[in-house]
């Protein structure tokens, strides 16, 4: 009789390894084999008789349909309980899915899924918004939010602006251009923040004059208007300033777009930005200085460091400035320390409007002269700010008393506002990055702000910059799209056509104060905010000599030699480039324990769950970027299994750059949004240290998750992954049972079992030691043992881990080499030992089961082989 492939038929009883035993034509022999010392002679087994085989293959009963009755087949067309006919199942036909109808399951008068008016669900995201998040609309976040925020930040720029300007004509002789320039700096916020609002794809970013291109925009046109002072007419002389800030807007803007058109936003992400900020901080000092110029009306020599020092300690009387400047300061640090940790729009104009209406209450209810001044605003020229600006549009000197030699000679000035420009652009870009949680397209960012600056050029505005500050003020208002931006501009506009009833309600005070602030806040954010725990020391020393050099050589010498070093390091971190030297799936690249088959079979089916990635080199903020990027492409890839676990292996990671903790924070914000767990492995201890510093990792909850190598790592991820799957823990089986599905001859079994010895291993135990001599293999039927390696320098390597149904030793007793390593029980296990000689004894009377044990031990090692051959060609690719 022959056993059916199939399935077994109702009520036939399983036939066990037991009760084969002394059936006819068996190989099972009745009496157990000998298992005593080695040598001793084994029983004869008869390997060549036929065994028995059973038949089950045949009609199968009938089931009676009236009254559940089962009938053998031949015994009649009628049931014999009841008598009812029985009828054949005939074949049911295929049914194609255009004749199934089940719209009359659906409920009534509601538009359904299938239906062309569908409206999808109201509270969820369009589809639009799904394919593409940053689509233009211009209402994205409400109306009422938008317009709120609008407002708030369109004063603020009112206020920042109006400080601004005042530090553009803070030195010696500039004073009567005040109008002008202050007219220039609305028309860059005006210009600016309607126009990047249509183009940027950061629905909330404002942009307009900022300190930093400002405070460079203040020595260029100083520099321009002492060189012009002395020889040239007072009419010549504006137009030629006037010109010198379009060219500026127009150069940067050109700038900024050529980054934008040709891609190469993305590598600005690996310069080392701290040190550039050394020259930043620095800018923040000569804004200090500015502020304090003019708050004290000292005529200052801007020509270089030593002179600027030299006339500063001349003109500076302590008494007298410091009761002019006094009121300034004083609110200039309160608002530093109001909104050190707070970036609230609404705060901070609070706070100024409270100013604003001290220093008017003052003036009116005050007891003393002194609190009367307060309320004393910054004095125009005659004429209100658009009388001004129309007449000098007017002028027939406008375009022909432009002096463009006088611009070309100051041009390095131009090429330092692109530098910084350049950096900064990219540094906020990143932070509001953190702040909405998605990347932005860098260079596509940088052409909308080249375009703004161009138009800004244009109109004869200033450069205009990103401001983050601002930006994200917005943001915490309320505002989620670009109307926020447009309001802002057109509520700046509002301020330009009645500035002159507006700026008479400001006390001086408030404007220098906001100064003050703005120059602190630079020196905060660029000389402590950008350190992380990535900062090496190093890198400190280059940050505090681009400061040292900005402060004592000039803001031009400063910036150069921040650019230089910049490259510089950045050159010799570029062959150590941080790159994923290779994305690895879990379902190839495994851990090396050795598991149950219907353990693999669940990893291989299951394991795209797991997704790998090795860095190499020197991680870059771009190579994060790029990293991120690749995280994204591997969550969006809808040919594969969800991501539910990274895993980063810095094995041969050489070094982090500072800026690269922003990486860090936004795949942070990435896992926690869409629900993955970042696995770290071979990670430094700076890298470890920063992890836990920021709440990353450290606990069982955090979302970060470090191991010690890539194989601790994955055997983790591969016990989660079975478990989801009800895989981790199985039933314990007998080794006859682990080797049913794999062993090449099934029937060979119970006599392979007869001649294994069994013996048990307690917890910490080592089966052998690496260097011993080889007389035996193992098999293992419950508990798990580690492979070891010991290095020269006493330092262990864990090369495997294996478990039930697993076979170790093998190679020694067929190579007859030492141990080339260490086998020790991670927990109680129960092994069967082969020895030696007891092989060579089976294979003198059974060579048919020695051939199947070779067999066995022959697939075994092919299929490593195929692993170790699938995990190369991953690698190759």
């Amino acid at each position: 009789m022959t056993i059916a492939a199939g399935k077994r038929p109702p009520n036939t009883p399983e036939i066990s390894y037991d009760d084969m035993k002394g059936t006819a034509g068996s190989v099972l022999p009745d009496e157990p084999l000998p298992s005593g010392g080695e040598g001793e002679p084994l029983a004869a087994m008869d390997l060549d008789s036929e065994h028995l085989t059973v038949d089950f293959e045949g009609p199968e009963d009938i089931l009676c349909a009236a009254c559940g009755h089962v009938q053998e087949p031949g015994h009649g067309s009628a049931c014999s309980k009841c008598g009812a006919p029985l009828e054949t199942l005939e074949e049911l036909p295929e049914v194609d899915e255009s004749e199934i109808d089940v719209s009359d399951l659906a409920e009534a008068g509601e538009p359904q899924v299938w239906e062309a008016d569908y409206p999808g669900e109201v509270d969820g995201p369009r589809i639009e918004e799904i394919r593409d998040p940053d689509r233009w609309r211009l209402l994205r976040g409400g109306k009422t939010l938008n317009l709120y925020a609008g407002v708030v930040s369109g004063v603020l720029s009112l206020f920042f602006v109006y400080a601004l300007s005042l530090l553009a004509a803070s030195q010696g002789g500039m004073h009567q251009y005040l109008p002008f320039l202050l007219g220039t700096a609305l028309t860059g916020v005006i210009v600016g923040s309607i126009f990047f609002s249509f183009l940027s794809r950061i629905p909330f970013a404002l942009v307009g004059p900022e300190t930093v291109l400002t405070a460079v925009l203040f020595l260029f046109l100083g520099s321009m208007y002492r060189e012009m002072a002395e020889t040239f007419a007072p009419e010549l002389i504006l137009p030629t300033l006037l010109a010198g800030i379009a060219v500026a807007a127009l150069l940067t803007g050109l700038s900024l777009l050529a980054i934008g058109r040709f891609k190469l936003g993305e590598y600005i992400r690996y310069l080392p930005l701290q040190i550039i900020g050394g020259a930043i901080g620095g800018v923040g000092v000569f804004v200090l200085i500015g502020a304090f110029a003019w708050m004290g009306g000292l005529n200052l020599d801007w020509s270089n460091a030593y002179s600027l020092a030299l006339s500063l300690g001349n003109n500076f009387d302590l008494r007298q400035d410091l009761y002019t400047m006094g009121p300034s300061v004083v609110f200039g640090l309160i608002l530093f320390f109001a909104m050190f940790r707070s970036k609230n729009s609404l705060f901070l104009l609070a706070l100024i409007l409270v100013a604003v209406g001290a220093g008017n209450a003052a003036s009116i209810w005050g007891p003393t002269p002194a609190l009367h001044d307060l309320a004393v605003p910054v004095a125009f020229p005659e004429g209100s700010l658009l009388v001004h600006l129309v007449e000098m549009l007017k002028s027939p000197m406008l375009f022909s008393g432009i002096q463009w030699a006088v611009i070309k000679s100051h041009g390095l000035y131009i090429g330092a506002m692109v530098v910084l420009a350049v950096l900064t652009v990219m540094f906020r870009i990143t932070r509001l990055e953190l702040l909405r949680g998605r990347e932005s397209d860098l260079n596509r960012e940088y052409s909308a702000l080249g375009v703004t600056n161009i138009v800004s050029g244009m109109c004869c505005g200033m450069p205009v910059s990103l401001s983050y500050g601002r930006s994200a003020g917005s943001y915490s208002a309320g505002g989620r799209g670009p109307l926020a931006g447009i309001v802002a501009g057109l509520v700046c506009a509002v301020g330009l056509l009645y500035g002159d009833y507006i700026l008479p309600m400001i006390p001086r005070f408030v404007p220098e104060g906001l100064l003050v602030y703005a120059g602190l806040d630079l020196i905060r954010d660029w000389m402590l905010r950008t350190k992380s725990s990535f900062t090496s020391r190093s890198e400190l020393w280059f940050l505090r000599l681009t400061f040292a050099a900005t402060i004592f050589l000039g803001l031009l010498e400063g910036i150069g030699f921040g650019v230089a070093l910049a490259l510089m390091v950045t050159l010799s971190r570029a062959g150590r480039g941080g790159v994923v030297r290779h994305e690895l799936s879990g379902s190839q690249h495994t851990s090396n324990v050795d598991r149950a088959s219907a353990q693999r079979r669940v990893l291989k089916e299951f394991g795209d769950h797991i997704h790998i990635m090795r860095i190499q080199g020197f991680v870059f903020l771009g190579a994060m970027e790029r990293l991120i990027k690749a995280v994204r492409k591997r969550l969006d890839d809808r040919d594969q299994l969800s991501l539910e676990y990274l895993v980063l292996d810095f094995r041969l990671a050489e070094g982090f750059a500072s800026a690269s903790s922003f990486g860090f924070a936004k795949l942070h914000k990435l896992a926690t949004e869409r629900g993955i767990q970042v696995v770290v492995t071979s990670a430094p201890l700076e890298l470890e240290s920063h992890l836990v510093a920021l709440g990353y990792a450290g606990d069982e909850a955090g979302q970060f998750r470090t191991f010690f190598n890539l194989d601790y790592a994955l055997e983790w991820c591969e016990n989660r992954v079975l478990d989801g799957e009800g895989m981790l823990e199985m039933r314990r089986k007998t080794l006859p049972e682990l080797l049913m599905p794999i062993f090449p001859e099934p029937k060979y079994i119970p006599a392979l079992m007869k001649v294994l010895k069994r013996e048990t291993v307690q917890a910490g135990e080592a089966v052998f030691r690496q260097g011993d001599t080889s007389d035996s293999m193992f098999f293992v039927e419950s508990g798990r043992l580690d492979v070891e390696l010991e290095l020269p320098d006493g330092r262990i390597i864990r090369l495997k881990k294996v478990g039930p149904g697993a076979v170790f030793g093998e190679m020694g007793i067929y190579t007859l080499s030492s141990r080339s390593a260490t086998v020790r029980a991670a927990e109680k296990c129960v092994l069967y030992r082969m020895t030696l000689r007891k092989l060579d004894a089976i294979e003198a009377r059974a060579p048919r089961l020695v051939t199947a044990i070779n067999r066995f031990l022959v697939n075994l090692l092919s299929e490593r082989l195929a692993e170790s051959n699938a995990r190369g060609r991953e690698l190759m690719l």
